[in-house]
């Protein structure tokens, strides 16, 4: 779960991890009674994030992928010939297949911090797919936006009045080229990866959760109007997709985001 803070001093601070009781050198992932006991102790207010909120829906798609990672190493590990029985074979299971499953969203947060020190500071990665992912990404935003990334905020942290909080990937201020777009609007974008070039698929990776993240963080942090765009990355070929949200999908997306907010207010934790 990802909560945020807002500080004293007006400084937006993540409170993603906390210390071990038993070993203080030592953190592990916040809770909600670790928001409770923050607010309780008048310590302060921490905030859900925008998808921790959404993580109260169903991800079909998504759990399908997790059993099929259970199924394909139970079948490894019969290939094996691994003799344990009962309830130390399900760990094994369990075990294998959640070090299987940390492999893309660690992927997915390693390009983040790629493309992050790419735009903020200039460091060219070495290895040669991420530096094609960071000039192919640089050159969809010169082409869409006409805006020179130097005046982009990368990973911003908000909090919205509506208690809620997050970190978008990349808002572009309202100066679009007007040759370009007439609207002069500004985008709040979100990059997706793909571990695999089997994964992705142009024109057909977006789905109704990427635009219900993509409203909360646009009507936090850009008003009512903006444009929304995920950019799907490939991590094995370095290929990128530009994928923009109608208004329509967005305004019902930002729907869809209030009902899962309200329900977790009242259900989860309200701050």
């Amino acid at each position: 779960m990802h909560f945020y803070t807002e500080t004293e001093t007006g400084t937006i601070e993540p409170r993603h991890f906390v210390k071990m009781a038993k070993d203080p050198s030592r953190t592990r992932p916040s809770r909600i009674t670790d928001a409770k006991k923050a607010a309780k102790n008048d310590d302060e207010i921490w905030l859900p994030s925008v998808t921790t909120i959404l993580n109260i829906l169903d991800k079909p798609a998504l759990l399908n992928w997790k059993v099929d990672q259970h199924l394909d190493q139970a079948y490894r590990m019969a290939k094996e010939g691994q003799s344990l029985e009962g309830y130390s074979w399900k760990q094994e299971v369990k075990a294998r297949t959640a070090d299987e499953m940390d492999k893309a969203p660690k992927a997915g947060t390693d390009i983040h911090k790629i493309l992050e020190d790419y735009f903020k500071d200039g460091i060219t990665p070495a290895d040669p797919v991420h530096q094609k992912i960071c000039f192919n990404v640089s050159d969809l935003l010169l082409k869409y936006t006409a805006i020179p990334s130097s005046e982009c905020m990368h990973e911003q942290y908000f909090v919205s009045g509506l208690d809620y909080a997050g970190c978008a990937d990349l808002i572009v201020p309202g100066k679009a080229n007007p040759e370009l777009d007439d609207r002069n609007m500004g985008f709040v974008i979100d990059y997706k990866s793909k571990l695999t070039a089997d994964k992705f698929k142009p024109g057909k990776m977006a789905y109704p959760e990427h635009r219900r993240q993509l409203a909360a963080y646009g009507k936090a942090i850009l008003g009512n109007d903006f444009r929304a765009v995920n950019i799907f990355i490939c991590l094995e070929t370095g290929d990128v997709d530009w994928y923009e949200h109608d208004a329509g999908e967005i305004e019902d997306g930002y729907q869809d985001f209030l009902d899962c907010m309200s329900i977790y207010h009242r259900n989860t934790y309200k701050p």
